[in-house]
């Protein structure tokens, strides 16, 4: 048996070496505690910091719900505005396929206007180049005299105007040239006359100045008769006859045909289809390059010798050509070969 003593010292010594051991481990344990409360701390804190932007989420969540409910609102008034404007606009259509097209009736209605003012313009005459104040304070008068004396005209009752007044045109200035005059004539056959005069002997000079007399027309009719004018070249150049009528209106005689033609494009196109068809020929006749031989005659010496036609053959089956060559002989008088 062991002695109390013993065990109790033993007991004794291994009490005093554990206790170190239980103080570190106690130590261990509350560091342990601690960092588990510090990271409890932060986990709180973080879970504090979601929960703060979870509410903010909602928050803008809820706000962007309510702007995406107007918005769907808002579309569907619109879906409702453009249902009500497109039955609106079909309803237009309608009525606008119910109106006739009256296309050809205002084209008419136009051309009798330019017509109509044309026809009020033929007693006026524009005088151009006339130097400015050479009429002084009665320009009337001043015509009345004026005009005779530099056609070297007579007329059979005296010549007498309704009204007279200088034209201020666009982007003319004193410093450039004088301005043009219009004179209305009282009698319909003296402006006619004075034109007519006027046509055929040009420009007429006064003092160092060329002045030009013309009818009177309206702006379209002026533009019309400027196209026309511009084919002049091109009518001289093909040596076509062709005349200016006072309406505007272009008179071509080509190939024995004469043709009136009232729009300058129709006379243009007609030009284009006359140059189209020169150059086809020019390209046909140019690149036609092959050189055709004439055909070797059966004799050599029958050139220049006279005509002789040869016996056409007639090659059948049979030997019928020695028939037919006994009952069609040779006509040899006609031949240039020497018997």
């Amino acid at each position: 048996m062991s002695d109390p003593k013993v065990v109790r010292q033993l007991s004794y010594s291994a009490a005093l070496q554990t206790v170190p051991e239980i103080a570190k481990s106690q130590h261990i344990m509350a560091e342990s505690a601690a960092a588990s409360t510090t990271n409890m701390d932060t986990i709180l804190k973080e879970l504090l910091a979601i929960r703060s932007s979870t509410s903010s989420l909602e928050h803008t969540v809820s706000t962007n719900t309510t702007e995406v409910q107007g918005l769907r609102n808002e579309v569907v008034k619109f879906q409702i505005y453009m249902q009500s404007t497109d039955a609106r606009l079909s309803a237009v259509e309608n009525l606008i396929n119910k109106i006739p097209d009256n296309s050809q009736d205002i084209g008419y209605l136009q051309q009798k206007v330019i017509e109509l003012e044309d026809r009020s313009r033929r007693n006026n005459l524009r005088i151009t180049g006339l130097p400015e104040q050479i009429e002084k304070d009665n320009i009337l008068d001043f015509l009345t005299t004026f005009l005779p004396s530099l056609m070297k005209m007579t007329f059979s009752q005296p010549l007498d105007f309704q009204r007279a007044h200088r034209v201020r045109s666009r982007g003319i200035t004193l410093s450039t040239r004088p301005r043009h005059v219009l004179a209305c004539c009282l009698r319909y056959q003296q402006a006619r006359q004075i034109i007519m005069a006027a046509k055929k002997h040009g420009p007429y000079e006064y003092d160092s100045s060329q002045i030009i007399i013309t009818a009177d027309f309206s702006a379209p009719t002026n533009f019309k008769r400027k196209q026309f004018l511009n084919l002049r070249t091109r009518l001289k150049k093909r040596e076509i006859k062709y005349g200016l009528l006072e309406s505007a209106t272009m008179i071509v005689t080509f190939q024995g045909k004469t043709k009136e033609y009232f729009d300058p494009h129709d006379l243009e196109s007609f030009l284009n289809d006359l140059d189209d068809k020169d150059t086809e020929m020019e390209h046909k006749s140019t690149s036609n390059t092959d050189i055709i031989e004439p055909t070797p005659s059966i004799y050599a010496e029958d050139t220049d010798q006279g005509e002789w036609l040869p016996v056409q053959r007639q090659w059948t089956h049979g030997g019928k050509f020695k028939a037919w060559k006994k009952n069609h002989p040779r006509d040899k008088s006609r031949s240039p070969i020497k018997q």
